[in-house]
């Protein structure tokens, strides 16, 4: 997928730290002080208890594939198909799921409870956008 394809995200109060983190190769998620609950989006408030003490944990992975698309259809103009978005999510943060492009293999390899390392790779306005890596080991 090329870098400059896509429409640049809103950085808003709430999604400011992940956006920053990102750039730093790091993925962030909100964790609720009060109740420990995780949660990807940011939202700034609890979707548990509606606390807003609000933290941030750091996913480093690996997850597994929850859930799959193989993109055959060009959305935009320059964009490269075909593609798979995975949504991932992590043992260590139940709850948590993730969208991202899956790179590291053919798109038709891309399968349910495959293992996947956190990445991220350039996206549009100069933003670091989550992706995922193929690492093997189906669940």
């Amino acid at each position: 997928m090329d870098a400059t394809v896509g429409i640049p995200p809103v950085v808003t109060e709430e999604s400011e730290a992940f956006w920053a983190a990102a750039a730093e190769g790091r993925l962030l998620v909100e964790r609720c002080a009060d109740c420990g609950a995780e949660s990807f989006p940011h939202y700034g408030i609890c979707r548990m208890c509606r606390g807003r003490h609000i933290e941030y944990a750091e996913v480093t992975g690996p997850g597994r594939v929850y859930s799959l698309t193989v993109n055959h259809q060009r959305w935009l103009p320059g964009l490269e198909v075909p593609y798979a978005l995975v949504l991932a999510e992590f043992p260590d943060h139940p709850g948590v799921r993730v969208l991202g492009r899956l790179r590291g293999c053919a798109p038709e390899e891309a399968s349910i409870g495959m293992r996947v390392d956190v990445g991220f790779e350039p996206g549009p306005g100069g933003f670091a956008v989550p992706s995922f890596v193929a690492a093997g080991g189906d669940a």
